[in-house]
């Protein structure tokens, strides 16, 4: 028995030391215990026969002969980016590797080149713009406008252009996004110029490459626009995917492996055959080692060994490991050199330890931790000896933190992919409280939790892989398959959920952390670390929602993660995070109803983050600048906080609590999974809604306290996981192996001390400041995409029934076939934006937290809206954050909830907000004011979201005025928009769109009709902008109109042109229609109150039909106002037609009413402006028109026989009128039949000198000059000066009576 003991600890130690046959004369126990001066032996003899893989063999100098490097100012083995050759502003790091742009256009190249041979070197993008990457020779002038590729013998690839370039430029290559790892490869055999993207070859650029003298060769090189960045790797890091056969141009830390100096080995390659026994020597124990064997191989496992053999034979490995890890300082770090220590050796590090630590944890759950644990308990305390740990630990985690920036996720059978397994090592070493603190302690702390919180987003071609089958509504493609799109959708999914869990538990452990006393913390608290790092965030982007973003912004991932990161934790509160083992013990005590977006009951903000906020005083706040404010309405701090109850805002019986009996939408189905029960326990929702959940392509994060179907756990085929971890980590406080952990529990503090240091509310704050910074972009362009879907779906579907139509020639139909393959590749493509968009953003735990963000934000601005100091200093972007969320959520797809319960299911206080705020004067900035009108403008074309209006008190008493009284030069488009929508429907041919052609608001109208007959000076000066805004719409058409008649003779109509002439049409339209409304509504305002105002409508009316009616091609108007793909129910000549047709007959049938006298008449005023027949013409035209055929089924038709009267009465004003004109230009003629006598008419002055048609019978003071009322009443209208002498007229007088003073 002994003597198999004893073969069984030799068999267990061969396996360790990777002893391929254990012999008899090979053992490493002496006296039943291990040898460790034969283990030390076999070491040594093993790392002295060890050889690098042959196309990593290095022997001697000849892998230098066709490199040289500047010695100057790095060293001769530094390969760099040289800071003298730069041209331009360029930012650049300690090690010259990291690059920033910061001006227009920067160039700079290498202190290296290369003239034989085969080498590549490698920039991973910190930003997607315009970049020129590749290779130059020294004699490329690089100035503010040429770089690498712009002259001879320089070669370059730019991604955002697709483009290669050399002198001149061709198609090449693929789309680039950030974190693409481009590689530049240069084959000096072949003549050839190769570059890769992320591994893989995107062809041959260059061939035939010019061959160049020793000393003279080509120099990495790169060209970067303004805030462009990338960082450089020539080899003093391991490349992210290396090239066979291409060596890099810095050599790799070698060390020598006999007395004859020409025979060297790489050092990673000792490292890796010491990382690998090390690695079997602390998995003998390893539970998730055992299993993932195959159960015949479970029989032959090792036997376990003591903790003392574990440890001794462990030292004695990492005792040939250390020299291996470590390089001497540089000569310049004098601190390390007096006291005798190194630095770690990054290469060895990057290309050994952590690939070791990364395997030993298991990139794929469930994960080793105790094995990982072990071996740093080793390694750790031989390291201190002889490197400061923080330098060690910083390494690691800048090699994990790259690793995320630029780990793509992939189509796989498993969710374990992107980032995941380099973030899920980090959370774990990060456990260590030593390991916490010196990586809290590193200069690139925060860059480097920035690279943990990216996320590697897609190019064209890499949703190509992860959707390679797409499917779209309707589609009758024989490759598309919606099973097999909603597959590969729910498994990205799933990864992306894995992916955003371990970033949560990521900040959730810095906002547990307490960092020991500093020189700037003499207190410290915790969430102290993860504070300062998102104000270092917001302060560092503030300017990415710019058109012109400055340089050194985050990548956009980094913003979105936070931003998640933040929603979840105000979502469920703060919680204890899955730390130490206390996970499952957390979700016990913790309460979900107390975090802040769902807090029952009182609500309080602290306005001091309004005040007092340094951070935030670069924002806009509503009543202007933060400067400006502090000056004009400077604002104590008597009032700390501002309250209010939930609900409120509500209004009549429907009352939405988070405790009530209606619940707001976010919360609606919570009851499902008993989170808002009284029961500790989670309850598993019905299995039907995790199959709904999962056809939509989006998965439900669990462990959401608004998730409706919560488990406890997932995998990725659907089952519940028994683990508490939804990232798949196994704690080990349950068995397995024996560990000794070195860091402490008490540096991570509970929930209950984190309020002394940072507040919910805070956190809020930044949160929308980096949803206005970096979502609200994003969320834009996914509506964007969704739109264009259905756009192409509609294209594809026509171009289809256009091919199967008869009668079409085979020229035609091969043009047709030519555009479809066209539109099908553009609608594939769409289809897979929009599902990775609806993937990544539409997840239902978020939408639900942007909703809950929704009400609690129109809560507090309802609430500091009431004091009037507080509300000027709210930043914009909370208005701006609240109605782009609202949109989003809107647009949602698949839809959130219905339209119907959007507005009323707990967002009723934001129709509030809108009514009550577009129209008011403390918000300074007009394009905010104009977001509300906006937004107005889109939700009342939606009759579900019109009753949520009618139904609004603030809306019914303010809506009316304040929309009339905006109609100004800045916002009479949206103003116009609403107006029409609300009026929609009560118009001539406009009540098809209607059921039973009913008005779209009753309600609104009846408040217009009141609002302009009880504010009656309110009412003509929005009547007189209406006026003027019309005329010139329809003047900018017919002007359009002319110009694109004048370009189509030349056959070449500018999309532009046709564009405006399109607005143009559409917005006359759309002011017409309001006319028609008040012409219906308030037919005595214009038959009964002053002239001018029938004046002005009959000058319309007849503005129009002259630009209509009348043109030398009949059918040019129709062609040229209407787009390629445009509608022609909503384009064509009867939609500007209608309206006038409408006015004429509102004005009629008000004219005809028994018991009303009219002071003035239609007929008569028209017939009074155009005495020629041809305005008969004209209104024969409307008659003529084929109504039918533009408003098939319209009821409004039947008109038609009333304005046939009106045309007879016309005829006979018009007859009338020229009558009397004959009659006027004879006395005319008589009376001017000599000198005399029309010298003697002048000196009378009787005729108007602006209008020649009437005669003078009004007076100005003080200047007291002379005109007919009618054009000094329209010449007040909008400008207050004379006419003739620009003096200010204060009041006019008619020439006969006694002056009645009339103020205007």
């Amino acid at each position: 028995m002994k003597k198999s003991g004893k073969w069984g600890r030799d068999r267990t130690l061969a396996h360790v030391l990777d002893v391929s046959q254990l012999g008899s004369e090979l053992s490493f126990t002496k006296d039943g215990k291990i040898d460790i001066s034969s283990v030390r032996s076999y070491l040594e003899a093993q790392l002295s026969v060890i050889r690098d893989p042959e196309e990593c063999y290095i022997s001697g100098s000849s892998h230098r002969d066709g490199v040289f490097i500047n010695a100057a100012p790095f060293g001769k083995e530094t390969v760099a980016m040289d800071s003298g050759s730069a041209c331009g502003d360029i930012k650049f790091d300690m090690n010259f590797l990291h690059l920033e742009s910061q001006t227009i256009f920067s160039s700079v190249r290498a202190n290296a080149c290369v003239w034989k041979g085969r080498w590549m070197y490698e920039a991973t993008l910190g930003t997607a713009g315009i970049q020129q990457l590749g290779w130059a020779t020294i004699s490329c002038p690089f100035t503010n406008e040429e770089g690498v590729g712009d002259a001879a013998d320089s070669y370059a690839y730019d991604g955002r252009r697709v483009r290669k370039w050399s002198k001149c430029h061709a198609s090449y290559g693929q789309p680039w996004v950030v974190g693409d790892v481009i590689g530049c490869c240069l084959d000096l055999n072949k003549k050839q110029i190769i570059f890769y993207r992320n591994g893989i070859c995107l062809g041959v650029a260059y061939d035939n490459i010019r061959g160049l003298e020793p000393r003279e060769g080509y120099y990495p090189a790169i060209s970067l626009s303004l805030g462009e960045r990338c960082e450089l790797n020539f080899g003093g890091r391991p490349f992210k995917y290396p090239v066979e056969g291409f060596a890099s141009i810095q050599l790799p830390p070698i060390v020598q492996i006999s007395d004859n100096k020409h025979g060297m080995i790489l050092s990673s390659t000792r490292a890796k055959f010491l990382l690998g026994c090390l690695q079997r020597l602390v998995q003998l124990g390893s539970r998730e080692v055992a299993a993932a064997m195959a159960p015949e191989d479970r029989l032959r496992r090792y036997s376990r060994l003591t903790g003392y053999d574990v440890l001794s034979l462990g030292s004695e490995i990492c005792d040939f490991l250390l020299p291996l890890l470590l390089v001497s300082p540089r000569s310049d770090d004098l601190v390390l050199l007096e006291n005798n220590l190194k630095v770690p050796g990054e290469y060895t590090i990057w290309c050994s330890l952590v690939p070791f630590l990364l395997e030993t944890y298991r990139k794929e759950a469930p994960h080793d931790a105790s094995s990982v644990d072990q071996a740093l308990d080793i390694l750790l305390p031989r390291l201190e000896r002889h490197v400061p740990v923080g330098d060690f630990v910083t390494t690691i985690m800048e090699a994990l933190a790259y690793g995320c920036r630029t780990s793509p996720f992939t189509l796989v059978d498993h969710p374990y992919t992107g980032p995941y397994p380099y973030l899920a090592l980090a959370c774990h070493l990060l456990e260590r409280y030593d390991f916490m603190v010196s990586w809290w302690m590193s200069v690139g702390f925060d860059s480097c939790l920035e690279g943990l919180l990216t996320r590697k987003g897609p190019n064209k071609n890499d949703l190509e892989g992860l959707l390679p089958i797409v499917w779209w509504p309707g589609s009758r493609e024989d490759l598309c398959s919606e099973g097999k799109m909603k597959h590969a959708a729910t498994s990205l999914s799933k990864a992306i959920v894995k992916v955003e869990d371990l970033q949560w538990e990521l900040c959730t452990r810095l906002l547990h952390f307490v960092p020991p006393p500093a020189a700037d913390l003499s207190q410290p608290v915790p969430g102290v670390v993860f504070r300062r790092f998102l104000r270092n965030l917001v302060c560092k982007n503030r300017g990415a929602n710019r058109s012109i973003a400055p340089a050194g912004l985050s990548d956009n991932s980094v913003l979105v993660s936070t931003y998640c990161v933040l929603l979840r934790l105000l979502s469920e509160g703060f919680g204890p995070g899955k730390m130490n083992g206390d996970f499952a013990e957390g979700m016990k005590e913790q309460d979900y109803s107390t975090s802040l977006l769902h807090r029952v009951g009182k609500r309080s903000f602290p306005v001091s983050i309004f005040l007092k906020d340094s951070g935030a005083t670069d924002f806009a706040r509503l009543g202007g600048t933060f400067s400006h404010l502090v000056k004009t309405f400077p604002v104590g701090l008597d009032v700390s906080e501002v309250e209010w109850e939930e609900s409120c805002m509500d209004e009549g019986d429907n009352v939405v609590r988070h405790d009530g009996k209606l619940k707001p939408a976010c919360c609606s189905d919570l009851t499902l999974s008993g989170l808002l029960s009284d029961s500790k326990t989670p309850v598993r929702a019905p299995s039907k809604l995790v199959a709904v959940s999962a056809a939509a392509g989006v998965s439900e994060r669990a462990g959401s306290p608004i998730s409706s179907n919560y488990t406890s756990g997932r995998s990725c085929d659907g089952c519940v996981e028994d683990k508490p971890s939804s990232s798949g980590r196994v704690d080990i406080g349950l068995g397995g192996a024996p560990v000794s952990r070195s860091y402490k529990r008490q540096g991570f503090k509970p929930m209950k001390e984190l309020s002394e240091s940072i507040r919910e509310e805070e956190l809020l704050d930044i949160m929308l400041l980096l949803y206005h910074l970096g979502l609200a972009q994003n969320f834009k362009q996914a509506s964007f995409f969704m739109q264009h879907q259905m756009q192409s779906i509609a294209q594809l579907d026509e171009t289809d029934r256009q091919i199967r139509e008869e009668k079409m020639s085979s020229e035609y139909v091969k043009r047709l076939k030519e555009a479809r393959t066209l539109y099908r590749e553009d609608l594939i493509d769409c289809v897979r934006q929009c599902t990775w968009y609806r993937v990544t953003m539409f997840a239902r735990w978020k939408l639900r937290g942007m909703y809950a963000t929704c009400m609690w934000l129109v809560q507090l601005l309802l609430v500091l809206s009431k004091r009037d100091p507080l509300f000027s200093y709210v930043p914009e972007f909370y208005v701006e954050t609240l109605m782009d969320s609202f949109h989003a959520l809107r647009r949602s797809d698949p839809p959130f909830v219905s339209p119907s319960s959007l507005l009323q299911q707990g967002l009723s206080p934001l129709v509030t907000f809108l009514v009550t705020h577009f129209n008011d004067v403390r918000i300074a900035n007009p394009d905010v004011r104009d977001i509300l009108l906006q937004s107005i403008s889109v939700l009342v074309q939606y009759k579900e979201h019109v009753i949520a209006f009618e139904r609004s008190q603030a809306a019914r008493e303010c809506m009316a005025g304040s929309l009339l009284s905006s109609f100004d030069n800045r916002f009479w488009i949206p103003v116009s928009n609403i107006l029409l929508r609300l009026c929609k429907g009560s118009g001539f041919g406009a009540s098809k769109c209607l059921s039973h052609g009913e008005s779209f608001s009753p309600h609104f109208q009846r408040l217009l009709k009141e609002k302009c007959m009880t504010d009656e000076r309110l009412f003509a000066s929005f009547l007189n902008r209406l006026f003027n805004t019309l005329n010139w719409t329809i003047t900018e058409f017919s002007v359009a109109i002319k110009e694109m008649q004048e370009q189509s003779d030349l056959r070449q109509v500018p999309d532009l042109l046709q564009r405006k002439c399109t607005i143009m049409f559409e917005l006359s339209c759309n002011l017409e229609r309001i006319l028609e409304f008040l012409t219906q509504e308030l037919p005595y305002a214009f038959l009964r109150g002053p002239e001018i105002n029938l004046l002005r409508l009959c000058e319309i009316i007849v503005f129009v039909l002259n630009h209509t009616t009348i043109s030398a091609d009949a059918h040019f108007f129709d062609s040229t106002v209407r787009q390629q793909g445009q509608s022609p129910e909503k384009i064509n000549r009867a939609m500007i037609l209608a309206p006038l047709v409408g006015i004429i007959l509102n004005l009629r049938n008000a004219t005809s009413t028994p018991n009303h006298v009219m002071a003035y008449d239609v007929a008569t005023v028209l017939a009074g402006l155009d005495v020629s027949a041809a305005v008969i013409a004209k209104f024969q035209y409307l008659i003529d028109y084929s109504w039918e055929m533009a408003f098939k089924g319209d009821i409004s038709i039947s008109r038609i026989s009333d304005l046939k009267q009106f045309v007879s009465k016309l005829k006979l004003e018009s007859k009338a009128a020229r009558k009397q004109t004959s009659s006027h230009d004879l006395l005319a003629m008589s009376s001017t039949s000599d000198l005399l006598g029309s010298l003697a008419m002048m000196d009378r002055e009787e005729a108007c000198t602006i209008c020649y048609a009437c005669e003078v019978d009004t007076i100005f003071f003080p200047c007291k000059h002379k005109s007919c009322q009618r054009c000094i009443s329209r010449h007040l209208l909008n400008n207050q000066r004379c006419f003739f002498c620009n003096s200010t007229i204060i009041k006019f007088s008619p020439i006969q009576a006694t002056p009645a003073v009339e103020d205007d």
